[in-house]
């Protein structure tokens, strides 16, 4: 069931990317705190993350591009070496097929240590746990960038 969460979720994500260039994928709207770039390299970074944890053997948040999309980041942080909009296209289908692939056999592993979302009373002790959780996530980036994607359309 989960699995197909996820083929969902990306599936209709890609569908209202599809026609969003670099232009409109920077742009940051009055009153918002970022802008579709950022909000689908959020996405893919935790994605990572909350059902790899790792990569290469390195922890996710300690990558290069983790600097530009953790929490507490904004578009402000990018400095021209950030993914373009284009790359995390496709790094986000590459990262749908790795989930597909590869979901059972992270619910065998363990974590390396449990999530703890204070701020909400989550935990998360094992990866099935934070898959299910990175569904969630995904669904409320996916739904920032429909607003934002209507707003910058309303601007134009």
């Amino acid at each position: 069931m989960i699995k197909q969460q996820f083929k969902d979720s990306y599936k209709l994500l890609n569908k209202h990317l599809k026609d969003v260039d670099e232009a409109q994928a920077i742009v940051q709207p009055d009153g918002t705190n970022n802008n579709i770039k950022w909000q689908l390299g959020h996405l893919i970074l935790l994605n990572d993350f909350l059902v790899f944890e790792t990569m290469n053997g390195e922890n996710v948040l300690e990558q290069p591009n983790a600097k530009y999309f953790l929490w507490g980041t904004s578009p402000m942080d990018f400095d021209g070496n950030e993914p373009s909009f284009e790359e995390l296209k496709l790094l986000l289908n590459e990262q749908i097929d790795s989930i597909v692939n590869g979901l059972e056999a992270q619910f065998k592993k363990v974590r390396s240590k449990p999530i703890e979302l204070k701020d909400a009373g989550i935990v998360m002790e094992n990866f099935e746990e934070s898959s299910h959780f990175a569904v969630i996530h995904m669904n409320r980036h996916f739904g920032q960038i429909v607003m934002l994607k209507s707003m910058i359309n309303k601007l134009s």
